[in-house]
């Protein structure tokens, strides 16, 4: 099948099948993505695994795409972090199935790994559902769509990594199951979070759970969330959650050990299943008894409240991570909750790399060095659909094209021999891939 893409993508360019250098795949003994590209007469790709050799593949595209040639000599390449992520808010915001194939091209073509389809929100959940029809928003991706998407993904090696946030963001999906929610909290909001201090919830959790993954039988990863439960700065004003968490955990436990342990079952029957669990970071090592799974990934997106666990504790602790630095790689439609788009310039300007972390509130620097240790996965660019009519999917093509190349380039390499000015010359001449054959619109 990748021969047949590759094919079509050659003939895209004007380059007829046979004629002209013969390009010849290798395998040798490198790790999964590194790869060596010599050209002379002929071109020889050098690449341990299929990924290495499609990545070799998308190197000579954008040299053809840009200059209409390949010149001759020899490149040896491999990434500092195998984990190059985008995130998709497709629970606030419909996303047409078409228009993500068309995207997982996109991405694939800048050298991204993983896909996190984020398909449940407070505003609604977009995703066809088997066990609980009644919680599908009116416009969603189909079960049918989706395992297409998910095809598409495996072809481009995309690991898909579906994102259902709990036990917060899920004012959508309770909303048939009432008796699920957090009880009321003397006027603090609970609508959106679910009552795991019952049995009923938990399973309904679960539950969920198994039936979004059977859609994506390849994935390996899987997003809980876990963020934003309730108001941590305000968590022992939720007297259910006192409680219960003193009941079931001690009398020095709070809500943060019950949210802990929740995270720890979840995590536990999502290992079951052969997905590996990863949650964000602002709701998390804040526990008095209950110990976070250390092989639990954090994804860190912030460190705005002083409360909130500093990196190091991740460090210390031994959880993996991944940096979806949200100052710099969040693109919230509409520029909500105090955010402005991500610019390559200012990605550039940071000196952004996969080790460089959201600052602490007093601006104090959260970094880990090159090279990376390997409990630091990669890191990751994300949209949030906080305004859904902020822009059209195609305006959100448009606007991320440019800071994620600039994410991607770092991600790859760690830093950059490229000025901002060069990489914006190489963007524009490499242009957009799109999906080759019948899947291009």
């Amino acid at each position: 099948m990748s021969t047949v893409r590759t094919t079509r993508e050659l003939a895209a360019l004007g380059i007829p099948d046979g004629e002209g250098s013969v390009v010849r795949l290798r395998r040798d003994d490198r790790a999964h993505e590194p790869f060596e590209i010599t050209v002379g007469e002929d071109i020889a790709v050098f690449a341990g695994t299929a990924a290495g050799a499609f990545r070799a593949t998308r190197q000579l595209l954008h040299n053809l795409r840009a200059q209409g040639l390949v010149p001759h000599g020899r490149v040896s390449s491999a990434p500092v972090v195998t984990e190059r992520g985008f995130h998709l808010d497709a629970a606030r915001k419909h996303f047409p199935a078409p228009w993500i194939v068309d995207l997982l091209h996109a991405l694939a073509d800048v050298g991204i790994t993983t896909f996190q389809w984020h398909v449940s929100e407070n505003e609604g959940f977009r995703i066809g559902s088997e066990a609980f029809p009644e919680i599908v928003s009116s416009a969603h991706v189909t079960r049918a769509e989706a395992l297409v998407v998910a095809d598409t993904a495996a072809d481009l090696h995309i690991d898909i990594v579906p994102s259902l946030d709990m036990p917060g963001h899920l004012r959508h999906a309770p909303a048939a199951h009432p008796e699920l929610r957090l009880p009321d909290a003397g006027g603090l909001p609970t609508d959106h979070a679910l009552d795991i201090t019952r049995t009923a919830a938990i399973d309904f959790a679960a539950a969920l759970i198994d039936d979004v993954a059977a859609l994506f039988p390849r994935s390996t990863r899987w997003h809980l969330g876990g963020d934003e439960f309730v108001d941590f700065a305000r968590i022992e004003e939720y007297p259910a959650l006192a409680a219960a968490a003193r009941e079931k955990h001690g009398p020095r436990a709070t809500g943060f050990d019950l949210l802990t342990a929740f995270v720890n079952a979840m995590s536990a029957h999502l290992r079951a299943r052969g997905l590996a669990p990863r949650v964000w970071n602002d709701g998390m090592l804040r526990s008095e008894t209950v110990a976070l799974d250390p092989d639990l990934v954090l994804t860190w997106w912030t460190n705005w409240h002083v409360e909130m666990r500093p990196l190091a504790a991740a460090v210390d602790a031994g959880n993996p991570l991944v940096n979806f630095h949200d100052a710099l790689l969040y693109y919230v439609l509409g520029e909500k909750a105090g955010y402005t788009y991500p610019t390559s310039a200012r990605i550039w300007e940071s000196e952004w790399h996969p080790g460089l972390f959201p600052a602490l509130p007093d601006g104090t620097r959260q970094e880990i060095p090159m090279p990376y240790p390997a409990r630091l996965l990669g890191a990751s660019f994300s949209v949030w659909s906080d305004d859904a009519s902020a822009q059209t999917p195609e305006e959100v093509a448009d606007g991320v094209r440019r800071p994620l190349r600039a994410m991607a380039e770092r991600a790859w390499n760690g830093t950059s021999a490229l000025s901002h000015d060069q990489l914006c010359e190489i963007d524009a001449a490499i242009g957009v891939a799109t999906a080759p054959g019948p899947c291009a619109r």
